[in-house]
């Protein structure tokens, strides 16, 4: 199993856990860094959008990159998806070689009061 892999499957157990019924299991990953200072999301485009299989690289190359965290958000729906972002930390000094933690997060409660829908937390182009 990737280390994506595992890392998908707690974030899902999790979510369950808590008692999240999920909508999807069809996960895409997207991977954001800042968030817009002008209406608070995250800006992506749809190409962003990655099924976990065409994500698993990157993400280990992330975690070797020597960044101190990660955060893996499940951020609702979009088109039939289960969004899962993976939240960079702002550019500072790596230190490769050194552990890599991965944060999990929740939808938060105005996407959960929105049915899941990720428009209050990502603007899509």
């Amino acid at each position: 199993m990737t280390a994506l892999a595992t890392q998908l499957g707690r974030l899902l157990h999790w979510l369950e856990a808590i008692g999240l019924q999920l909508p999807s299991k069809d996960v895409r990953v997207v991977e954001v860094c800042e968030v817009n200072k002008d209406d608070g999301t995250f800006h992506v485009r749809q190409a962003d959008f990655h099924k976990p299989t065409d994500y698993e690289m990157r993400f280990e190359e992330l975690l070797q990159a020597g960044y101190p965290w990660l955060n893996m958000s499940c951020y609702g729906v979009h088109g039939g998806w289960l969004i899962v972002a993976v939240e960079l930390p702002s550019p500072r000094p790596l230190n490769p070689g050194t552990p890599t933690s991965v944060n999990l997060s929740g939808p938060s409660r105005i996407v959960l009061d929105r049915n899941w829908q990720v428009d209050s937390v990502l603007t899509i182009a």
